[in-house]
């Protein structure tokens, strides 16, 4: 009876260590550029003088996910990387909405490459960029495991094609498309750690891993095209 009390009192306060003390947070990312570096391959910066106008409209989201808000986060994530690459002078987003003809820009998002074209007349521009998000999948599971605590697992996969226009013709100079897929997993031991629902951030880096995968094409496509 001494024996088991003594082997208790050692096994109860190990456990009370890990319950109190012991929590773990994994991330796993598959397809997604790392944080703080680029996707866009290293180019020397053109002058401002040389660089071609261009302009990104918010994408077609034909999801049933975020209402929306997918089509404008992969525009933005376009937006950043071409910034980034040096090349080209952007059209500021936050003007395209108080440009007044909602119609032409409804047609545009939706891939009509003549009113992308008209619209991009209308602003100035050399170049305008649509898109569509065509694909978005999102799954979470839960494991449980004996004794130390679970794990959540989420996946996130979304497809998105890009279209660049040509204002001065109205034909098509690039068109590419990307798949990218971002699994995370966050665990917990004997009830410590971090449980997350739905996370944003997980579609945003999916929509990144998707994008990095043909930016650098549709850069070099409209700089052959000078």
């Amino acid at each position: 009876m001494m024996k088991f009390q003594a082997r208790r009192s050692i096994v109860l306060p190990l456990f009370a260590l890990l319950g109190g003390c012991y929590s773990t947070t994994i991330t796993k990312t598959e397809d997604v550029v790392p944080p703080g570096e680029s996707a866009v391959m290293q180019r020397a910066p053109l002058p401002l003088a040389a660089r071609k106008k261009v302009a990104v409209l918010d994408f077609d989201d034909r999801t049933d996910y975020g209402q929306g808000r997918l089509g404008v986060s992969a525009a933005n994530v376009l937006v950043t990387y071409l910034a980034r690459s040096g090349q080209y002078a952007l059209y500021e987003r936050e003007k395209l909405g108080a440009v007044q003809n909602e119609q032409r820009i409804g047609a545009a998002k939706a891939g009509d490459t003549s009113a992308a074209a008209e619209f991009g007349r209308m602003i100035g521009v050399d170049y305008v960029f649509i898109g569509a998000v065509t694909g978005y999948g999102y799954h979470s599971q839960r494991s449980e495991a004996l004794f130390f605590g679970a794990s959540v697992t989420q996946q996130a996969e979304a497809t998105v094609d890009v279209r660049m226009i040509e204002v001065a013709t109205g034909r098509i100079i690039a068109s590419e498309s990307g798949r990218g897929v971002v699994t995370t997993q966050t665990g917990e031991v004997l009830g410590v750690g971090s449980y997350a629902g739905y996370d944003e951030t997980t579609s945003g880096n999916a929509l990144r891993a998707a994008i990095s995968k043909f930016v650098d094409k549709l850069i070099d496509q409209g700089l052959d095209n000078r």
